[in-house]
C-alpha cells in the first residue's frame, strides 16, 4: 500500500486524463512504447557524477534513486517497477551525446530525465527527433523554452536563464536591501555590475536583463563584465571605482565572487542566480552581513507546503541504501538535490497519471498525460504544461544566506525566503512607486 503522503505527491484526477483521452486532439495508442514491458518501465539520464563538477550531479541523481527505489518500494506504476540506467558523462557533451544515443538506441529506454544542461546544445535536436519524453534539462537554456509547442516532448521544471536575467534586475531594483539599515531601495545614480561567464546562460541572463533595462530605462546603469575567476579582483576593483551599488552575480560561483568581495572589502548587496539558491554556494568564513548575500530561487524551503515537501524529500531518501543520514540530511538542504527530487517527482506523476488514464505506455500518450493538469509540487509555483507551454517554473522569490559565527569556532546557518513568489512587474512595483 502506498503511504498517504506518497499519494499526494503522485496524485492525479483520472477523469480529467479521460476527457482529455477521448477529446479532440487526443493521442493515438500506436506511436511508440519502447521501454515498457509488463514488469518495467525504463528510463535514463546521463549526468557528471564524478570530478570537479560531481557537486552538481551526484545530488540530483541520487535523489533520482531515491524517489525511484521508493515508488517501487510501494508496487511501482501499476506493478511495473521503474528501472534506471544512469551514466556519468563526466561534464563532457561530446560524451553526453554518445551517452544519450546509447540510452535511447541500444538500452530503448522510455524516458530521459534530468539530463546534464551541457549536453543540450548538441542533443537536443537529436533527442526532439526522436521523440522521447524528457524529463527537465539543467542549466535553464533559454533555446530550449518554448511558449507554444504543442508537440513537444520536453517538459522543464526549473526557469529559463532569460527569465532569471530581468528578475535579477527587479530584484536589484525592487528590493529594499541598501542603505545605513539594509532597508532602502537603491539610489537612482547607482550603477549595477554584473558578472557573468561566456556561456550559453550567461548569454541568456544578459540578454533578458538587458531588454528588461532598456523597457523600464535604466539601460545606461548597467555595467556587463564576462568574467574568469582569476579575474574577479580585477573586474570587483573596477566596479568599486565606478562606484557600482549593487552586484549581479550571473555565474554560479557564488563562494569565489564574494571571497574576491571580502579581500576587496567591499560591501554591497550581492544578487546571485537561482543556481546559487543553497547552502552548497556559499562559505561562512566570507560572510559579513554588511554585505547581504541574494539569491532568486524557484523552490522556496519555507512555507507549509515547502515543509512538506522537504519532510517527503528525507523520507524518499531512506530508501537509497548507498547514502548515510548526515548525506541525506545534508540533501536536503542542497539546491540541487531538491532539482533532482522535483524532477523524479514530476516523472513519478506523469507515469502515474498515464497508468491512471488507461490509456497505452507510448510516447504520444505520455504527452497528453503531462498536459492534462497542472504539476504542484510544494515548494514551488504552479507550473503547466498545458496547450503545448514549455516554459517551466516562471515565478521566482528571493532567498537570504546569512551565518553567525559561535564561541566554538563554528557558525549558525540561516537562509530564508525574504520575498516570497512574484513576476517581474509585481518585483518592480515599489521601484515604480518610489
Amino acid at each position: 500500500m502506498k503511504s498517504k503522503k506518497f499519494k499526494a505527491m503522485v496524485a492525479t484526477v483520472a477523469a480529467t486524463l479521460f476527457l482529455a483521452a477521448c477529446g479532440e486532439g487526443a493521442a493515438s495508442n500506436n506511436n511508440v512504447s519502447q521501454g515498457v514491458t509488463d514488469d518495467y518501465i525504463l528510463v535514463g539520464t546521463t549526468f557528471v557524477t564524478s570530478g570537479a563538477w560531481a557537486f552538481i550531479g551526484s545530488p540530483i541523481v541520487d535523489n533520482f534513486i531515491s524517489v525511484i527505489n521508493r515508488v517501487n518500494a510501494h508496487g511501482g506504476i501499476g506493478g511495473r517497477r521503474i528501472e534506471l540506467l544512469h551514466y556519468d558523462d563526466g561534464g563532457d557533451p561530446a560524451q553526453g551525446h554518445i551517452l544519450i544515443e546509447t540510452l535511447l538506441e541500444e538500452r530503448e529506454v522510455f524516458a530521459l530525465m534530468g539530463i546534464s544542461g551541457g549536453s543540450a546544445p548538441i542533443s537536443l535536436g537529436y533527442m526532439h527527433d526522436f521523440g522521447v519524453p524528457i524529463i527537465n534539462i539543467t542549466g535553464g537554456v533559454a533555446f530550449m523554452y518554448e511558449e507554444y509547442a504543442p508537440d513537444s516532448n520536453l517538459f522543464l521544471i526549473q526557469p529559463s536563464n532569460a527569465i532569471d536575467g530581468p528578475t535579477l534586475l527587479a530584484r536589484v531594483l525592487g528590493t529594499a536591501t541598501f542603505g545605513p539599515n539594509l532597508d532602502e531601495l537603491l539610489a537612482d545614480d547607482a550603477p549595477i555590475g554584473v558578472m557573468v561567464n561566456a556561456t550559453d546562460a550567461g548569454d541568456d541572463i544578459v540578454r533578458g536583463m538587458t531588454q528588461l533595462a532598456q523597457e523600464i530605462g535604466v539601460l545606461d546603469r548597467l555595467i556587463i563584465e564576462t568574467v574568469t575567476a582569476d579575474i574577479y579582483p580585477t573586474i570587483i576593483q573596477s566596479f568599486m571605482s565606478a562606484g557600482v551599488g549593487a552586484l549581479v552575480n550571473g555565474t554560479v560561483d557564488s563562494m569565489g565572487v564574494i571571497a574576491a568581495m571580502s579581500d576587496a572589502g567591499w560591501y554591497i548587496p550581492i544578487f546571485s542566480v537561482y543556481g546559487a539558491s543553497t547552502i552548497a554556494s556559499y562559505s561562512p568564513y566570507t560572510y559579513d552581513p554588511r554585505r547581504p548575500q541574494f539569491a532568486t530561487i524557484w523552490a522556496e524551503d519555507t512555507s507549509p507546503q515547502a515543509l512538506a515537501m522537504l519532510a517527503d524529500m528525507r523520507d524518499a531518501l531512506n530508501y537509497h541504501t548507498g547514502l548515510d543520514d548526515a548525506t541525506r540530511d545534508h540533501y536536503v538542504d542542497n539546491g540541487f538535490a531538491r532539482a533532482g527530487y522535483m524532477t523524479a517527482i514530476v516523472l513519478v506523476e506523469g507515469l502515474q497519471r498515464l497508468q491512471d488514464s488507461g490509456m497505452d505506455f507510448t510516447w504520444d500518450n505520455f504527452r497528453v498525460a503531462m498536459e492534462s493538469a497542472p504539476f504542484n509540487v510544494g515548494g514551488a509555483p504552479e507550473f503547466s504544461f498545458a496547450n503545448g507551454r514549455r516554459m517551466g517554473v516562471e515565478d521566482m522569490a528571493l532567498w537570504q544566506y546569512s551565518a553567525i559565527p559561535l564561541a566554538d569556532g563554528g557558525f549558525d546557518i540561516y537562509h530564508r525566503i525574504v520575498s516570497g513568489f512574484m513576476s517581474i512587474d509585481e518585483i518592480l512595483e515599489p521601484w515604480r512607486n518610489r
